[in-house]
C-alpha cells in the first residue's frame, strides 16, 4: 500500500515537469485515473479487513477477493498505459534529448571490423539467413 501511494504521489508531482503533447496527455489523464482507482481499491479492502480485524465472514471475504482481482486488473491497465507513454510516445525524454536522438539514428552508424553489423532484410546476408532458417511446421508466412 505505501508503495502503490507513493507511486500515485510521484506520479502527480512528475505530470506537471513532463513535455508532452495532445497523445500523451490523454493517456497521462487515463494513467492517473486508473492509478487512482486501483489504489483507492486496495485502500478499501485494506481498511476493511483492518476495520474486521482480519476475520471476516465468508460472503464478506468474496467480496474482499473479488475487489482484489478487480485491484490487480487495475494494476495491470495502469501499467500499460505508463509502458504506451513511454515506449510509444517516449514520455519522460526531455524534447531536446529526443530531437537529437532523432538526428543521431538518422546519421546512421559504422560497425568496426568484426562487430556484429545489421542487416536490411532485402540484403543478400538476409537471403542467406532465409535460406538457412526453418520454421516450425504450421508457422504463418512471416518476415524476418
Amino acid at each position: 500500500m505505501i508503495g502503490g501511494w507513493a507511486a500515485v504521489v510521484a506520479g502527480e508531482l512528475a505530470k506537471g515537469s513532463l513535455d508532452h503533447g495532445e497523445a500523451i496527455h490523454e493517456i497521462m489523464i487515463q494513467h492517473e485515473r486508473q492509478g487512482l482507482v486501483t489504489m483507492s481499491i486496495f485502500t478499501v479492502v485494506l481498511v476493511w479487513k483492518m476495520y474486521r480485524r482480519f476475520a471476516l465472514p465468508v460472503a464478506e471475504e468474496w467480496v474482499m477477493r473479488v475487489l482484489s482481482i478487480v485491484g490487480v486488473v487495475g494494476v495491470i491497465y495502469t501499467g500499460a498505459a505508463g509502458g504506451k507513454m513511454m515506449f510509444e510516445h517516449a514520455a519522460g525524454v526531455p524534447t531536446k534529448t529526443l530531437e537529437a536522438e532523432v538526428q543521431n539514428r538518422e546519421a546512421g552508424h559504422q560497425h568496426m571490423p568484426g562487430e556484429a553489423e545489421d542487416h536490411d532484410h532485402d540484403s543478400p546476408a538476409a537471403d542467406t539467413a532465409k535460406a538457412t532458417h526453418v520454421d516450425p511446421p504450421g508457422t504463418p508466412p512471416h518476415r524476418h
